[in-house]
Parts: C-alpha cells; sequence; structure tokens
C-alpha cells in the first residue's frame, strides 16, 4: 500500500499547540522512519540533572521534545543536531540557552533566558553570518522542532537527495505542483539575511526551497528512491547526477558548538 503520510496535508490547519507538533513528529517518524518507541526519550531525571547544572529550569516544549524523541538521533542529530540534556549550554552573551548547534560551530539556536518560565517560547538564530548577535527564527520551540525533523530528513542518509538551482520555470512547476507546507517564515542559517525557507511536500516528498548562489536552489528530499524519481520526472530543473550520499549520524565529537 502506497504511503499517503503527506507533510503540508498533516500540517494544513497549521501547528497551533505542542499537541499538533508533537503529533507530527510522532507521524512523521512512523512514516519516514521507525515509529517512536518509549525508550527514545531523555528521563525526567536526565533532564533534572540538566537543569540543576545549569541553576535553569527547561520551557515545558523542550521538556516534552526531550521525553519524546530527544535520544532518535536519526530525526535530530544528522547534520545539525538536537543537543542532548547534559550538552545544553549558554551562548557566548550569556542571554541565551542554546538548545542546538550547527555542526561545524557556524550558528546555533537558543532561547531567551528571559522567556524560560513560558511554556512554548520563541526561539532566536544566532550566526557568524550575522552583523548582530541574533535574529528571529520561529515563535514557538515546538515548532522548531518540526524544523529540525524537516531540515535533518533533508540531510539524513536514509532518505533520497537532489538539488538543482530554482529557475523560474522550476518555481512554476513547484507551485503548481506541490503543495506548500504551513511554516511561517524563517532564516537559512547559511544564509540568515537572504530570502528565507519555503517547503512543500507530496506524499513520500519534501522540498526545500532555501537560498542559493544565486537566487535560490530546491532540494529535493524522497522517501525512496521511486519517490525521488517522480520529482525529478515532474519538475524541469537541471539535476546535477547526485554524489554520494555521506552523511550519517552526528556522534559525540563530530560537531563543535558555536564558541
Amino acid at each position: 500500500m502506497t504511503d499517503r503520510f503527506d507533510v503540508a496535508e498533516v500540517l494544513a490547519d497549521g501547528c497551533w499547540d505542542r499537541a499538533d507538533a508533537w503529533a507530527f513528529v510522532s507521524g512523521f517518524a512512523a512514516s519516514w522512519s521507525t515509529p517512536l518507541l518509549w525508550t527514545d526519550g531523555f528521563t525526567s531525571i536526565e533532564v533534572q540533572r540538566a537543569e540543576a547544572r545549569l541553576g535553569l529550569r527547561l520551557p515545558v516544549a523542550l521538556q516534552e521534545a526531550y521525553a519524546l524523541f530527544g535520544r532518535r538521533r536519526d530525526l535530530v542529530a544528522q547534520h545539525n543536531p538536537l543537543l542532548e540534556p547534559d550538552e545544553l549550554l549558554l551562548d557566548p552573551s550569556g542571554e541565551l540557552l542554546v538548545f542546538r548547534s550547527e555542526n561545524q560551530g557556524c550558528a546555533g539556536w537558543g532561547v531567551s533566558l528571559t522567556d524560560l518560565s513560558r511554556e512554548d517560547p520563541p526561539v532566536f538564530l544566532f550566526s557568524d553570518r550575522l552583523p548582530s548577535s541574533r535574529r528571529p527564527f520561529l515563535d514557538r520551540l515546538s515548532l522548531a522542532c518540526v524544523e529540525i525533523i524537516l531540515s535533518e530528513a533533508a540531510m539524513a542518509s536514509w532518505t533520497q537527495q537532489r538539488a538543482c538551482q530554482a529557475t523560474p520555470e522550476v518555481l512554476a512547476s513547484l507551485e503548481r505542483q506541490f503543495t506548500s507546507i504551513e511554516l511561517p517564515p524563517y532564516p537559512a542559517w547559511f544564509e540568515p539575511l537572504g530570502l528565507p525557507v519555503r517547503w512543500f511536500s507530496a506524499p513520500g516528498l519534501l522540498l526545500c526551497l532555501e537560498p542559493g548562489s544565486p537566487g535560490r536552489d530546491l532540494v529535493v528530499i524522497g522517501r525512496t528512491e521511486d519517490d525521488l524519481q517522480r520529482a525529478l520526472e515532474a519538475i524541469p530543473g537541471a539535476w546535477p547526477v547526485a554524489a554520494p550520499v555521506v552523511t550519517g549520524l552526528v556522534d559525540e565529537g563530530d560537531f563543535v558548538l558555536p564558541f
């Protein structure tokens, strides 16, 4: 039976609260990888130990994310990992609690210390490509977790990926044949002052429109090789020959925190 899980369809009504975000993560994991298990999360003791070390109380949304899928490194640690509780730390300004890092230390994602009492606080991006210390990323941490799942799938060795320049013809075909995913606009960590990232989907497919050189690039991610081929045949792009996929799980020591 064809898997009909379609990200845009699942998120068609938006992702209004944490429960919506966690339902999406659960459904995506079951469709694109393997279902979540009770062992896929960190225990409350591990989270409390991190809080004691930092002298801070973690937002409820981050506690819930750790409990539900924090150990699922296939979902959250393919390239720019969700930090484990014992890796949480402050940014150089001492104003953000950092919960995710770009793997080469170029950027990070965090929550303002003044927002920690909020259950689902806004998330900020800081990057060595920003003229100031940070800029808004997404307005809720649970939404940022949805973005982690999508962007890490784009880098995963268990998916099929190809990319091309997003010419006007490519863009017209994309808009005509695929459905936009209802995520608010947000900056790409590698081009934080450029055009925002946009996502599209169909069953078994994710399509990411992101800043490129020049203009924009379209990255197509297929759950299977057949899914990917459907997209390549549907979109009249100049698709380079695929390079061997070398991305794997980010293990401890494989990434560098941005400070």
